[in-house]
């Protein structure tokens, strides 16, 4: 039980530490949203918003709305400077969002009308004489909705509260985990520490996963899907990687510490104690009332639950081919083999960027 509340604990840690790291510091919000713009998907999404923005105001430019796209597109894949006034516009939305729940939360881009009119001139020659003066429109706003602006009005108090959770949960999570090492004492006490580490990592991994399908199910279409997951990927594509990372480093110590190995057998065997059986009671309804209401989360869940016993059991493997049970330095051996792995890890989920 120590160890479970451990996990959870770690959960919401990491997941508000991410926030704080990716979203609540403007200049890394505004890095991700311009390294969504290399998607050919959000290009054109982008392009379509820009240019219903434009026509709009110039009704009579309606009849070159495709022109209007594609001279828009063009700009944002080749116009350095397009993409700083991207990055300038998404730092000042996100600002705006996060603290005053009244500011124009909208994402203008400075010098986009002028941009587009010269592109537009160029693909139009004939009607470059008579092409209005454009002004940069909104590429979007948010509080549009009574959703969005409950939102924004939670986004300033998430900000201010999200250092307090990462402290408090944090350390709540390591004490939570120094106190089941010590109950449990020994390898077993490390044994019991990894898995609880690995737990919180998978069930971060198997979440944005889970997440990121909910979100997409709102999406009829082939194209909105590749959008969104563009974005999603863009912002959360990292605390998935990450939390399988953690999952796998877990794994690994846990397999170092040389405790029991897992018997699936002992999953299905009944509990001997009135408190055990009011456990699993919970569990499976918890696991039931999932596989109903987010079917989705219960399949990654699986599916990384999977991958993780599979991790596990090549770990111990491999520290029993290099560091054999009762011979001399196995210790040595298998704190060198385990930093090898988790070295590895470590490697493989470095960004590539």
């Amino acid at each position: 039980m120590l160890f479970a509340a451990a996990a959870m604990c770690l959960m919401v840690a990491a997941v508000a530490g991410y926030g704080r790291y990716a979203v609540l510091d403007d200049q890394r919000f505004a890095d991700r949203a311009t390294e969504a713009l290399r998607s050919d998907e959000v290009k054109q999404e982008v392009a379509r918003r820009f240019s219903g923005g434009v026509v709009s105001v110039h009704p009579e430019l309606a009849a070159v709305t495709p022109a209007l796209e594609d001279a828009f597109a063009v700009g944002m894949g080749g116009d350095p400077a397009f993409r700083a006034g991207f990055h300038a516009a998404a730092a000042r939305l996100q600002r705006a969002i996060f603290s005053d729940a009244h500011a124009d939360a909208s994402l203008v881009v400075a010098g986009s009308g002028t941009t587009l009119r010269e592109g537009l001139a160029m693909r139009l020659p004939a009607r470059a004489g008579r092409l209005p003066a454009i002004d940069d429109p909104p590429l979007m706003s948010i509080g549009g909705n009574p959703r969005e602006r409950l939102l924004r009005k939670l986004a300033p108090v998430a900000r201010r509260a999200d250092l307090p959770i990462v402290l408090a949960f944090g350390l709540a999570a390591l004490a939570l985990l120094g106190l089941g090492a010590t109950r449990a004492g020994g390898r077993r006490g490390i044994w019991g520490a990894g898995l609880a580490v690995a737990a919180a990592g998978g069930l971060i991994g198997a979440g944005v996963t889970g997440a990121r399908d909910v979100v997409l199910s709102h999406f009829d279409t082939g194209f909105g899907d590749a959008v969104v997951s563009q974005i999603w990927a863009a912002f959360l594509g990292d605390l998935r990687t990450w939390g399988l990372a953690v999952c796998a480093a877990g794994l690994v110590v846990a397999a170092a510490a040389g405790a029991p190995r897992l018997d699936p057998r002992d999953l299905l065997t009944a509990p001997r104690t009135n408190r055990g059986r009011l456990v699993r009671a919970g569990i499976l309804i918890a696991v039931a009332a999932t596989a109903v209401a987010a079917p989705e989360l219960l399949l990654h869940v699986a599916f990384v639950t999977l991958a993780a016993g599979l991790v596990y059991v090549a770990s111990r493997d491999l520290l029993r081919v290099l560091a054999p049970p009762r011979r001399a330095g196995r210790r040595f051996r298998a704190v060198a083999t385990a930093t090898v792995l988790l070295a590895a890890i470590t490697i493989a989920a470095l960004p590539v960027h």
